[in-house]
């Protein structure tokens, strides 16, 4: 029970994490336009995720991890070096997205077959 409290609050964590760098660079002034534009979901939706204390939906972790693996290539195209560095680090954090995603998506099919029980 305490490991899926502790993976809950981590994914979580990597999304404000995200949102964090985002607003430190000035990609996103915040965490409603981090919400509607990085994640798809409603301005309040961490907000949501907090108060429910649940995860963020395998739907949304994927969407995240293409949008920052498109702009990680979008920028790695580029000749400058400053673009590069930035192509760098959303790869590292796409990597974080996207080993996340099976872990979520294997919860998701246990906690359906407990319930079709």
């Amino acid at each position: 029970m305490q490991a899926a409290h502790w993976r809950k609050h981590m994914s979580i964590r990597l999304l404000e994490h995200l949102r964090d760098e985002l607003i430190q660079t000035g990609i996103v002034t915040n965490t409603p336009e981090f919400c509607r534009s990085w994640l798809g979901r409603s301005e309040g939706y961490i907000r949501v995720l907090r108060y429910n204390r649940i995860d963020p939906s395998v739907e949304t972790l994927t969407i995240c991890s293409n949008k920052l693996g498109y702009y990680a290539a979008r920028l790695n195209a580029s000749a400058a070096e400053d673009h590069k560095a930035w192509a760098a680090k959303l790869i590292n954090l796409q990597a974080l997205f996207a080993s996340s995603i099976p872990r979520h998506a294997a919860a998701d099919v246990t906690a359906s077959c407990r319930l079709a029980r």
